[in-house]
């Protein structure tokens, strides 16, 4: 490919810089093998660049980095905007400082601890936003958030002194770690008397699951009282917890299975999380049956694993109707145990139908017995089991003599029998089937 011209390479150039992250580590991995002359050379160049410029941006403006993005209600975000023109701002008004910092932005350097300059820098980001006569942060200020962005700058190094220690916060509190946490706490207050609660959240967009931060502010505040953590300026931690929980609840309760078993698994997900969620809640909180966030965690309780049984009570039923059976006579009389009805091909809007409420049982295995619903679950698979195997066996009966139904649509239903018990029991299991239903077609 011939070399882009200098227009069009000053396009291309502008496409890369303002790419998502996702999108620019995609360009990278797909210009990789690309060869050193050419066109694509070119632009495999201004791709490395940018990345080499973000990893840099990113490591100096860590603090803020992951709260520019779309987070939950009530969280405080920037608009992803936000780095890249204040990453300008900086090259323009403090060159020599950016490169300084550039040069320390390395693994060797970086495992010793950030450079001072990283602090330095975002202290003179914080100040450049509040100087109205630097023209070089007109772009961010622009985007309308410069009070609570100057805010979250100004705690940046006491943010960025936490980071490390973050984990071993919310894995394992200790005494030494508590303190550490109390004096970040403190330090964050003297900055601004508000700014608690704002190190609290700066730290939580940091973490996986950013309601593992009641951890950290239950070791700062020692174990406190719903009565008190409620009414406190960090209640709306609590808040969104409880509001997750809810939102969790009702999608347990709500979700299609007509849409197949992705989100059948998200909902399994969302048990297991609310689970952890409550746990976090009673570790972190010393809660009282009735205090405000007590009463609403008791009623969650009851109403996660109704949700879960009600949904769990379908099961059958769904796959009865993926697994058709029709009557037989006793002597004459109706009422005999039915037998598989092998007339027409498997309906796959009822097999997907089963598939996902046999996909959401499954995936509540590692919260069900914490949740108070274990027992139902078990005798639910114990009744889904029962029917498989009788089914099953009828139908390899169909299969290996032709007897009963259509040998090649026997062929189909264990197929799809196979698939549903892989999900009741295991792999092993299906795997058992099928080579029992290879050996019946071939006998």
């Amino acid at each position: 490919m011939a070399a882009i011209a200098a227009h069009k390479l000053q396009i291309v150039r502008m496409l890369v810089e303002t790419a998502p992250d996702s999108a620019l580590r995609s360009l990278e991995l797909a210009l990789a093998s690309v060869g050193a002359v050419g066109g694509l050379a070119q632009v495999r160049g201004l791709v490395e660049d940018e990345t080499t410029d973000r990893f840099v941006r990113n490591n100096i403006l860590a603090p803020i980095v992951p709260m520019c993005a779309t987070r939950g209600p009530g969280q405080i975000s920037f608009p992803p905007r936000v780095l890249p023109f204040l990453w300008k701002a900086l090259k323009t008004i403090a060159p020599r400082r950016v490169e300084e910092a550039a040069a320390k932005c390395n693994p060797w350097d970086l495992e010793q601890g950030a450079p001072e300059v990283f602090d330095e820098l975002c202290a003179l980001a914080a100040r450049g936003l509040r100087d109205a006569e630097q023209d070089a942060f007109d772009a961010t200020r622009s985007l309308g958030v410069t009070d609570e962005l100057i805010n979250c700058l100004e705690i940046g190094h006491i943010v960025r002194t936490a980071l490390p220690k973050l984990s071993e916060w919310v894995s394992r509190m200790s005494d030494e770690r508590a303190a550490a946490a109390r004096l970040a706490y403190r330090d964050a207050c003297v900055v601004r008397e508000d700014s608690g609660a704002r190190m609290f959240d700066m730290l939580a967009a940091h973490l996986p699951d950013d309601w593992r931060i009641l951890r950290v502010i239950s070791a700062v505040m020692d174990r406190p009282n719903d009565r008190y953590l409620a009414a406190s300026e960090v209640s709306s931690f609590g808040e969104r917890v409880l509001a997750e929980i809810d939102t969790s609840i009702n999608l347990i309760r709500d979700f299609d299975l007509a849409k197949g078993e992705k989100l059948a698994r998200e909902a399994a997900m969302a048990a297991q999380q609310v689970a952890l969620q409550i746990t976090e809640f009673e570790q972190s909180v010393n809660i009282a049956k009735d205090g405000p966030w007590g009463r609403r965690l008791s009623k969650y309780k009851q109403q996660i694993a109704q949700a879960v049984e009600l949904r769990m009570s379908t099961a059958d039923k769904e796959l009865s109707e993926a697994l058709p059976t029709k009557p037989i006579s006793i002597l004459g009389k109706k009422g005999g145990k039915g037998v598989a009805k092998l007339t027409s091909p498997p309906d796959e809007a009822l097999v997907g139908r089963a598939t996902a409420i046999l996909v959401f049982i499954e995936h509540l295995r590692p919260c069900a017995a914490q949740s108070g619903y274990g027992a139902t679950r078990t005798q639910a698979l114990e009744k889904l089991n029962k029917r498989l195997d009788q089914y099953i066996e009828d139908v390899l009966y169909a299969a290996r003599t032709g007897e009963g139904g259509d040998p090649v649509v026997a062929q189909q239903y264990l197929d799809v029998a196979a698939a549903f018990i892989a999900h009741t029991r295991d792999d092993k299991t299906a795997e058992i089937v099928r080579r029992r239903a290879a050996a019946a077609i071939a006998a």
